[in-house]
């Protein structure tokens, strides 16, 4: 059986503060579903369902942005193969 290779995604989150604007750049540098719900129920279906064969490294994510973080590890933690690292 061929091995997927991982799809690797850096996205920069420096003067990310708002929710919003967090959506919004994971939107646009991610390929998320058309309908994804820009919430953080929403992001992790989507990093459970799509996440097996992606790593993502965010860097400068501010401090403020703790719940999304929190969902993060949870979804590396329920998805074998989902990498998430956090930069800077």
């Amino acid at each position: 059986m061929k091995k997927l290779r991982k799809r690797r995604f850096v996205i920069d989150l420096a003067g990310v503060r708002s929710a919003a604007r967090l959506h919004a750049v994971l939107a646009e540098m991610l390929p998320l579903p058309e309908g994804y719900g820009r919430n953080l129920d929403a992001l992790y279906d989507i990093l459970t369902e799509f996440g097996p064969n992606w790593r993502i490294v965010f860097r400068n994510a501010s401090a403020s942005l703790k719940g999304f973080r929190a969902v993060c590890e949870d979804a590396v933690t329920a998805t074998p193969g989902l990498e998430i690292e956090f930069e800077g």
